[in-house]
């Protein structure tokens, strides 16, 4: 079952919402209905109220959009892709494949979502001295709401913008894997005080604090495998004398193979060229005696030995697979398994102990 759709596309960004954002929706909703002014409008008639809450919320989140679609905007300019932009039950994430490593960059970058939303505070409270009532109410509820996620936004949390521009601080004088461990710890430090405040007073604060916990945790974490990982090239890693298969062996052979060797996957080789990839998961139902080459999967992602052990971890990660084919000139010269990777990656982090330990 989907759980996110693309609703439409701005300048070659995808925006996505997620199913959860009906929720949230409904709740803003109803906030708004029951809430006297400035935060609501239950001192309008019934149908002015409920038309005054469903555009406000509405708009809030369209106002989310603007602030992260100003972060895509500098991200593109320094050279980061942008996949998409999604509205979901916390607001919404700009999805980059990476943040610009540079201090200055990551700083403008993070700084343009508050930035953005201060700025349609500004419009908003100019509009909201309109002499109409129900537009008046409708601006100044606005302003209140921009403000309010520009302010929550620069809270020095991990991956919050506040968090980012933070690292950006510390990367000026610090490494930048140092940088993001202490920008991390701090994040996780304020989210456990914000879900203690939830507690006592706001249920809600929880989720978020429990959201930016798992997030600081996870970029740590890809910053830090980047810092190893991308030290080593594939080629240096990969198993070079690769157990392949052709198009005609059987499924029953491939599950004799699977046994002996204990490896889960196996290029597809026909006339020197690779032509695909089999799994288990791809014979688990098959007949035995079925021909490789009508279960194996056809469309294969290589990895070129050339580049770094962490592309190939990213290129893992997104598309959800668990080993590479290396390729050469259209040739296959190794394979590269999310295993390898991560026992390469504790052997090179003892290696820096042990290099610590003798200096």
């Amino acid at each position: 079952m989907r759980t996110s759709f693309r609703i439409f596309r701005i300048s070659g960004i995808d925006i996505n919402i997620h199913i959860s954002l009906v929720i949230l929706l409904a709740l803003l909703v109803y906030a708004f209905y029951i809430s006297p002014p400035p935060y609501g409008f239950a001192d309008f008639g019934e149908m002015k109220r409920i038309l005054l809450s469903f555009f406000a919320a509405i708009a809030l989140f369209v106002a989310i959009l603007i602030h992260e679609f100003a972060h895509s905007i500098f991200a593109r300019k320094f050279g980061v892709k942008v996949r998409a932009i999604m509205l979901f039950i916390f607001g919404g994430v700009s999805m980059m494949e990476s943040m610009p490593k540079k201090p200055r960059e990551e700083f403008i970058v993070s700084i343009a979502g508050p930035a953005a939303s201060l700025l349609i505070a500004l419009i908003s409270f100019i509009l909201s001295f309109i002499p109409l009532r129900e537009l008046s109410a409708f601006f100044t509820l606005f302003t209140y709401f921009n403000v309010i996620l520009a302010a929550f936004n620069l809270i020095p949390a991990f991956p919050m913008d506040g968090g980012r521009v933070l690292r950006s601080f510390l990367a000026d004088r610090k490494s930048y894997a140092e940088a993001t461990r202490i920008a991390a710890e701090i994040g996780r430090a304020l989210a456990v005080f914000m879900a203690i405040f939830g507690i006592f007073y706001n249920p809600w604060l929880i989720l978020i604090a429990l959201f930016i916990y798992i997030g600081a945790s996870e970029e740590e974490r890809i910053v830090l495998l980047e810092n190893v990982l991308g030290k080593v090239k594939v080629k240096d890693i990969m198993t070079e004398n690769v157990v392949s298969l052709t198009p005609e062996m059987r499924v029953s052979e491939v599950m004799t193979l699977l046994l002996k060797s204990k490896h889960l996957g196996y290029p597809v080789i026909d006339d020197d060229k690779l032509v695909g990839i089999v799994t288990l998961h791809d014979i688990i139902n098959a007949d035995p005696n079925t021909r490789v080459g009508e279960v194996m999967t056809k469309e294969v992602i290589t990895v070129e030995p050339n580049r770094s052990a962490f592309e190939a971890f990213k290129i893992m990660s997104e598309r959800k697979i668990g080993r590479l084919p290396v390729t050469e000139n259209g040739k296959i010269v190794g394979i590269v398994s999310r295993s390898d990777l991560m026992r390469v990656k504790e052997i090179l982090e003892a290696l820096e102990v042990m290099g610590w330990k003798r200096s």
